[in-house]
């Protein structure tokens, strides 16, 4: 059995001595090493090998006895070539994370049999992708041991291949531990904002949805889910950090670049990339102009903002009412106030004709708008409808009693997931 606390470790150096395995706190690592590489010279190849795969600025290690003390001495090298000790550094100076992780790979290569191998914070001093590198060695080469990790990182969850996964909480003076079913949803969600991150941080992808916003990011998965079927395994819907990035620059080209990129870094089998955006405030020539720079891979809401589907005077009437804790309009009274703002000056569009379900008006009015402003006037005031935490609750609403109301959003996300999912087949 090992332990690796999270603390970095001093374990570059020690007195001379033959040891074949590493003590359970590594303080023989400069002895263990220096057999390794007398004895079992494949082995510490390997080891070089793995090390230089987490750490790409690491080229080599030794052992030397150093002449100031007779002292055994593990040095660092940038390089795979080793021509003059002056070129190396000793492993204390070696940067943070390097000595856990040699100590480490030592323990889990060199034990026989099968170990237990406790690690605290596995990512302590470690880069991400270092994380994910030494975690993917783990799995394909030495899954034979077991390993008790424990992380308040999302890339150890998202590529440790967990065979259990269990969530420890702080209750006053107890802590409670319970196994996470990573499967269920909502289980899931837990875990995510006990680290606060997103859901889609959290989780390896094989494709992801780049989204709008926070609101998307929220509400697409929930609605597929109600509205179409359970959501293939390994897509994930993510909001995009600004989406005035793709449509008011030159290069925005590039910015899809950067953006693809950046979503093939966090994963090793990642195989689709889709953005989805409002189509608020862009004319035809914009979106052809921006689907081009995106080489296809960009799709438009039908309407102009999600909150355009929202806009439905049962549902809303139903809202409000939940918010007031107590009845204060019926959907007669929502419905006139809807159709009074649609009509009113700042609001009113080239299609609006009086009817609330005209398909030409719900595609280019700013649904957001009315129903923020609708919400507030039945309420004086005392109603707030908020993008991100509230259109979900509404559309959910709508979906369980009239589904058929959101036939174009229905067709719109099978679209887009599917879009995601058979990116990777062209």
């Amino acid at each position: 059995m090992f332990y690796f606390a999270a603390e970095r470790m001093n374990v570059g150096e020690a007195n001379p001595g033959y040891d074949a395995r590493l003590a359970s706190n590594a303080s023989n690592l400069p002895n263990v090493l220096n057999t390794l590489n007398s004895e079992r010279g494949t082995v510490f190849q390997k080891l070089v090998y793995h090390l230089r795969e987490i750490f790409p600025t690491v080229g080599n290690i030794s052992v030397r006895t150093r002449p100031s003390d007779n002292r055994l001495e593990i040095r660092v090298w940038p390089t795979e070539q080793m021509d003059h000790i002056n070129l190396s550094f000793p492993l204390s100076s070696s940067g943070t994370g390097v000595s856990q992780v040699l100590s480490l790979l030592t323990a889990i290569m060199t034990v026989e049999g099968q170990a237990v191998v406790m690690i605290d914070e596995i990512n302590s001093f470690l880069h991400p992708a270092a994380v994910k590198a030494l975690l993917r060695i783990i799995n394909s080469d030495y899954s034979r041991h077991q390993y008790i990790i424990s992380s308040h990182a999302p890339e150890v969850i998202s590529h440790g291949k967990s065979s259990s996964v269990h969530l420890v909480r702080r209750h006053a003076y107890e802590t409670k531990v319970e196994r996470i079913d990573i499967e269920k949803v909502e289980e899931a969600r837990s875990v995510a904002e006990h680290l606060g991150v997103s859901m889609s941080d959290v989780f390896a992808a094989e494709r992801v949805i780049w989204v709008e916003g926070q609101t998307e990011e929220i509400c697409f998965p929930t609605l597929y889910k109600a509205l179409v079927a359970e959501i293939p395994r390994g897509v994930v819907f993510i909001s995009v950090l600004a989406t005035g990035d793709f449509n008011r620059t030159k290069d925005a080209d590039r910015v899809f670049e950067v953006y693809k990129r950046l979503t093939s870094a966090t994963s090793t089998i990642l195989v689709g990339v889709v953005f989805s955006f409002d189509a608020e405030g862009l004319s035809e020539t914009q979106k052809n102009d921006l689907q081009r720079k995106a080489q296809g891979s960009v799709m438009f809401l039908p309407r102009r903002n999600l909150e355009s589907f929202c806009i439905d005077a049962e549902a809303l009437g139903d809202f409000i009412n939940s918010k007031a804790e107590k009845v204060i309009v019926n959907s007669a009274l929502v419905e006139a106030k809807l159709k009074e703002l649609a009509g009113s000056e700042g609001n009113r569009t080239q299609a609006w004709d009086g009817d609330l379900n005209d398909r030409e008006w719900l595609g280019e009015v700013d649904g957001a708008k009315i129903v923020q402003q609708a919400c507030r006037a039945l309420s004086d005031e005392t109603v707030t409808f908020s993008k991100k935490d509230d259109s979900l609750s509404v559309l959910m609403s709508i979906a369980k009693r009239k589904p058929q109301q959101l036939a174009e959003l229905t067709a719109y996300l099978r679209s887009l997931v599917g879009k995601a999912v058979q990116s990777d087949e062209g």
